[in-house]
């Protein structure tokens, strides 16, 4: 059965579909790699990756973007979770292997100006407590991941 919200004019509308989104979490020498973003003066940081086309699969998406986004090309391990929230289902996957040269790409770079920003930065754990990620329940994940788990129970 189809969920619907009304209009105005108490006509029902479809709600808006649901985003589905891959990501992946990229870790070198204790550090993670994220997007940092300020976007109409809102500074966050998100993993690396983006929307899933039609017909595209998670896994194939995450490793898709991954490319544009970075430069670099990954070998996925295992799906660490897959996230839901209001409107998004996101799929995060952890990097088994990777390789190339880090450079920001795609249309994340295409998109660049003073008022929409990206940047590629390496955190470590630490700096990671620092900063706003979103969406704000990967922290754990990644935290966990960072200091030497499998991401798979992560601490509250």
């Amino acid at each position: 059965m189809e969920e619907f919200d009304q209009n105005e004019t108490g006509l029902p509308l479809p709600l808006e579909p649901r985003r589905l989104r891959a990501a992946i979490v990229i870790i070198e020498g204790g550090r993670l790699l994220l997007m940092h973003r300020i976007k109409q003066g809102k500074d966050y940081y998100v993993l690396p990756g983006g929307n899933i086309k039609k017909n595209e699969t998670p896994a194939i998406a995450c490793v898709r973007e991954t490319r544009e986004e970075t430069g670099l090309n990954v070998w996925l391990g295992d799906k660490l979770c897959v996230l839901e929230s209001h409107n998004r289902t996101e799929h995060v996957f952890v990097a088994r292997e990777h390789r190339g040269m880090l450079r920001l790409g795609g249309p994340e770079l295409a998109k660049l100006s003073p008022d929409n920003h990206y940047e590629l930065a390496w955190l470590d754990a630490d700096a990671l407590r620092r900063v706003k990620l979103r969406p704000k329940s990967l922290l754990p994940y990644c935290l966990a991941l960072l200091e030497g788990g499998d991401g798979s129970t992560p601490q509250a």
